[in-house]
């Protein structure tokens, strides 16, 4: 779908009118009737995350499992939406359901509240993990966090080593995405106890998507052949394909003629970039040592996801071999998409592009239509409230009805396994994104001095900050940024 440009898009009706739409689907949400599944034995979860992957312009397309083993057994979700297009705001949205205003992370920092303080003491205890367990699953989480996960703090005593609340089984990854040379902190007890290990640049030993992988596999067969048949919520969060791009070995090879889309925005022209905003309207055009260069990372990010699409066939084989399979959910999607050239931005995200807000978005399990694609706009934000109606639907639990998204439940399953008075027919058709720019006090753009125009491909700054009403019917977005323009 090609985005028109915020300066050039307006409504047809008034904003106030759009946005007074927007109010009243949080008012309907929170009144939102319960999906009743089938009766069956508790449903179990298992949600896989990606970093950076984006979903219009080939991040999908050398994933055979992923398409053989979910999509095509399930639902496509052709309108599959981040808010915020960036990881730890969309993380932490992911795991709470709510806008990065509600109490989430507004940038990757920790004075942004990316584990902050607030974060824990409010968002945190409301996460996923908490809502599965306190409905009797046992759960487990594996690989990438939160970007300032495990750092040192002036509210944190000791090593650091803290569990979130809400997980039976931990690993998590110190800090932002990384393959080798990192720090894992572990706790198998709920966080009674934790410890913290390095790992270095060994493949074998190392290699953190394999690593993610191997712990997922772990706490799957613990989880299906415990005494107590208790059903889980298991989470792989991998940090493909996020920079550095690191392959595995035997991948090294792959894809060397690969070339990344030409969009019709790629290295758009002087007079398209002067009607954008202002960090645009800096970008140089790509030259060829620039392509050169986004080239080898389109082929190195590829080459990154053919891990995660093996380890997608290993979970569904560990799933279908212990007769658990068809009584699994397993939804795949990633924080935020990504730029090739597109815009003349040479890689990254942050941008209200769709590019940057568009993600993979998949869906199987029990009841689930198969080779099914849907056109409503589905967001990270409904992913809590879509665990949560999975959770709460074999007893009697009250919902937390403050999420900002929706359970998208009721589009994907059969009309038979659902109440037939909850049948989706409600959805949005607007919602928000939104990003708070981040800049060096020193200059107020990320990098001080900013790089000269000839160099400059990609970058931030604190009037980059802006606010957007997306809409799909009709389809503009229409954007405020906090500037002086």
């Amino acid at each position: 779908m090609k985005m028109s440009n915020p300066k050039l898009a307006y409504p047809r009706v008034p904003i106030q009118t759009r946005i007074a739409h927007v109010l009243f689907m949080f008012i309907f949400l929170i009144h939102r009737p319960h999906t009743a599944l089938a009766k069956h034995p508790p449903p179990n979860i298992l949600l896989l995350i990606t970093d950076d992957q984006d979903a219009i312009l080939g991040g999908t397309d050398h994933m055979p499992f992923l398409k053989r083993l979910i999509a095509d057994e399930g639902i496509t979700f052709q309108n599959g939406f981040v808010h915020t297009p960036i990881c730890c705001p969309s993380r932490s949205s992911i795991l709470t359901g709510k806008y990065l205003h509600n109490g989430g992370a507004l940038n990757n920092s920790l004075s942004g509240n990316c584990n902050g303080l607030a974060w824990q003491e409010r968002n945190e205890k409301r996460s996923i993990g908490v809502i599965a367990q306190g409905a009797g699953y046992r759960t487990a989480y594996a690989g990438k966090y939160l970007n300032t996960y495990g750092f040192k703090t002036k509210w944190c005593d000791g090593p650091c080593n803290r569990v979130p609340p809400g997980w039976d089984r931990w690993t998590g990854l110190v800090g932002n995405s990384k393959y080798y040379n990192y720090s894992l902190i572990s706790s198998d007890d709920g966080g009674a106890t934790s410890e913290r290990k390095k790992h270095g640049n060994d493949y074998a030993d190392d290699y953190l998507p394999d690593i993610v992988a191997n712990r997922t596999l772990e706490y799957l067969k613990d989880f299906v052949t415990s005494a107590d048949q208790k059903p889980f919520l298991v989470t792989a969060s991998w940090p493909s394909a996020h920079m550095p791009f690191t392959e595995a070995p035997q991948f090294e090879c792959e894809f060397p003629d690969a070339n990344v889309t030409r969009t019709p925005n790629w290295n758009a022209s002087h007079a398209l970039n002067l009607e954008k905003h202002w960090i645009m309207r800096r970008l140089a055009p790509i030259d060829s040592k620039t392509l050169e260069w986004i080239e080898h990372t389109y082929r190195k990010r590829l080459r990154t996801l053919l891990s995660v699409d093996q380890h997608i066939s290993q979970f569904v084989d560990f799933l279908e071999d212990n007769g658990v399979l068809d009584n699994t959910y397993i939804i795949y999607t990633s924080d935020n998409g990504w730029q090739y050239g597109q815009h003349r931005i040479s890689f990254d995200k942050r941008q209200l592009y769709e590019h940057d807000i568009r993600v993979p978005f998949y869906m199987r399990g029990p009841g689930v239509k198969k080779e099914y694609a849907i056109e409503e706009a589905v967001l990270n934000i409904d992913i809590a409230p879509t665990i949560q109606d999975i959770v709460t639907s074999w007893q009697e639990q009250t919902f937390l009805d403050d999420m900002d998204g929706q359970s998208f439940l009721p589009l994907v399953v059969d009309k038979s396994s659902h109440s037939p008075n909850d049948d989706g027919s409600h959805w949005r058709n607007d919602f928000l994104i939104t990003y708070h720019g981040e800049g060096n006090p020193k200059c107020g753009m990320s990098k001080c001095p900013p790089p000269l125009p000839k160099d400059y491909h990609q970058g931030d700054a604190y009037n980059n900050t802006y606010n957007c009403l997306r809409s799909m019917d009709p389809n503009f977005i229409y954007c405020e940024f906090q500037d002086d323009e």
